[in-house]
């Protein structure tokens, strides 16, 4: 065959092809793992197996990567070599059990004791005390949480990488923004899908009214999470993505009705903790047009569903349609949910339950 010949066949072949189709690829959703060493140890690592022999793309973990245990820099250095079991990417936002609910060591140990029932009589002389008004008021129950906070940043997000024995580059909102200290707001994109993590931990974002540290620093990560949000579609905006994954730990709705703002009520309403995330996704989604997941722990019940959507009548495509939220696993159902993504389609994801 000469040049010619081989040249119009190639271009007859790639015009009978037609357009190159996205790549088809996977991703694992999990959290609120192992809340019971050390006998959920055994589980988890049996769905890390598991995990690992699917070959997804990577997995995102949402947060809460222990039960009650504490809060030291060496058990969240502990928790670091469980990600390195995962022989894949791991992307980890933080959940409110690693720092928002720190106790101190002997509380931790009486709380522990009721939910075992045998705790001692000191021990819930312990309780007691510290549910007293005063001492509630003082927060004398509670360990550091903010140095808590920083060991988790130290741990896990010094580098612009993920977790995982194989790693992938993220963008780190500490890098690309004024906000300098938030470096576990991640960024990465795979197959024309954008994928951001939020840290917004469970507990009410560690807003407590009687705490004025961390009321404040809730009230900072609250914007830094919310200009997160928007960078994150203006990006997906930017480069004509297919699709954007948000990744969080908080349970924001509550399983019933919601209002003319959300399909299901918002825990705390419109005056809550969760308020303006909510509200930034719901707005930003809809100006996007395209699918958005939200994936998000916090209340231990697989769920997929659209919260935000708002029913007005007969209007076509309903309101907020375009958002699905799917609400992982947890403890003590030990298991995972890989989502499968294909741009191809007009839903773009599809859900399976993983575990042995």
């Amino acid at each position: 065959m000469g040049v010619r010949t081989l040249i119009g066949a190639l271009a007859l072949s790639l015009a009978l092809a037609g357009p190159a189709t996205a790549e088809r690829f996977s991703f694992v959703a999990l959290g609120d793992t192992a809340y019971n060493p050390p006998g959920d140890y055994a589980v988890y690592e049996s769905l890390i197996g598991r995990i690992n022999r699917e070959k997804p793309a990577f997995s995102i973990h949402v947060g809460d990567t222990w039960g009650a245990m504490v809060c030291t820099e060496a058990n969240h250095r502990t928790i670091r070599t469980w990600f390195d079991k995962y022989d894949h990417p791991v992307l980890y936002t933080p959940g409110d059990n690693e720092w928002t609910d720190c106790r101190k060591p002997e509380i931790l140990e009486a709380y522990i004791g009721t939910v075992r029932g045998n705790a001692t009589p000191e021990q819930l002389r312990l309780l007691g005390q510290a549910r007293l008004l005063d001492n509630a008021m003082a927060g004398t129950s509670f360990a550091d949480t903010l140095a808590s906070r920083d060991a988790i940043r130290r741990v896990f997000f010094a580098e612009a990488k993920s977790l995982g024995r194989r790693t992938i580059p993220v963008v780190r909102q500490s890098d690309v923004s004024e906000h300098k200290d938030m470096v576990e707001n991640l960024r990465w994109e795979r197959s024309g899908v954008v994928f951001a993590t939020v840290h917004v931990p469970g507990t009410g974002m560690n807003f407590t009214i009687n705490d004025p540290v961390r009321a404040n620093d809730a009230i900072a990560r609250n914007k830094a999470d919310v200009d997160w949000i928007k960078a994150t579609f203006a990006e997906a905006r930017a480069k004509d993505a297919k699709a954007v994954v948000i990744a969080l730990h908080a349970g924001m709705f509550e399983d019933a009705h919601g209002d003319d703002q959300f399909g299901k009520a918002l825990r705390g309403g419109a005056e809550g903790p969760y308020f303006w995330i909510a509200l930034a996704i719901r707005d930003l989604a809809a100006r996007f047009g395209k699918p958005v997941l939200l994936v998000n722990g916090d209340f231990h019940e697989l769920v997929i569903d659209r919260p935000f959507l708002v029913s007005e009548g007969e209007q076509r495509p309903p309101k907020y349609g375009n958002i699905t939220r799917l609400q992982v696993y947890g403890a003590p159902e030990i298991k995972a949910v890989k989502v499968t993504v294909d741009t191809d389609t007009p839903w773009v994801f599809g859900f399976e339950p993983l575990h042995d």
